[in-house]
């Protein structure tokens, strides 16, 4: 488990490393590639079990991201994985803040989540992923979150609104400049989270020099 650079967590806690999702603007499988020793099978989803127990090891609650370099819901998890990654925050002694991201969202198990789960759906704008904010608006959890990032287009929130959702992230594409930022895509969001007074937290690689880092109330 490592410290984070990422803005609105504390670390960064990967019992599984890999993905299959194939996003072209990917940074972790670039990581991989990099990085051959400490991923011995690549960017193949890996299970390391012995690193179930490493948030027990911090000696105060923190904010934690689970599976950053992978996605624990996607259909090539397999559930005992899964299930043993749960397990293991469930029944970790200091109650950290574990948050979770998907890109399959309507595969999360229904169930009642911990409080001090945290669980978020990325939408992208590309290939019509707004469709993620309603399976995580339906969650029995008490912050349900979306993060636009890479935030790749104008979002359409005419048939899928963020009513249900408790917290929004937002940042853009960094490394590419394959698609470049517009206000605009900022400003509908920000109004559809004014609407539903949603905190909203933008992260710094937007460039604004006032920027919204809020959390969940």
């Amino acid at each position: 488990m490592n410290r984070t650079k990422i803005e609105w967590t504390d670390y960064s806690w990967n019992p599984i490393t890999g993905c299959k999702h194939g996003c072209w603007y990917c940074y972790a499988r670039k990581l991989a590639q990099r990085f051959k020793k400490v991923f011995p099978n690549g960017f193949e989803p890996t299970f390391y079990p012995e690193r179930l127990k490493e948030p027990w090891e911090l000696k105060k609650p923190s904010k934690i991201f689970v599976c950053s370099i992978a996605d624990l819901f996607a259909p090539w998890t397999p559930p005992h994985w899964r299930n043993l990654v749960l397990i293991a925050m469930k029944n970790c002694p200091i109650k950290h803040t574990f948050q979770l991201l998907t890109k399959n969202p309507e595969l999360i198990p229904p169930q009642r989540y911990p409080d001090n789960f945290w669980i978020g759906a990325t939408v992208t704008t590309e290939g019509g992923d707004e469709k993620n904010i309603e399976p995580i608006s339906q969650l029995n959890a008490k912050v349900r979150f979306i993060s636009f990032e890479p935030l790749l287009g104008a979002p359409d929130f005419t048939t899928y609104d963020l009513e249900s959702i408790d917290w929004i992230i937002i940042g853009k594409l960094t490394g590419s400049k394959k698609v470049k930022l517009r206000n605009s895509w900022l400003i509908d969001i920000r109004e559809e989270a004014r609407f539903w007074d949603i905190p909203i937290f933008e992260k710094d690689n937007l460039g604004l020099s006032n920027p919204r880092q809020e959390f969940p109330r």
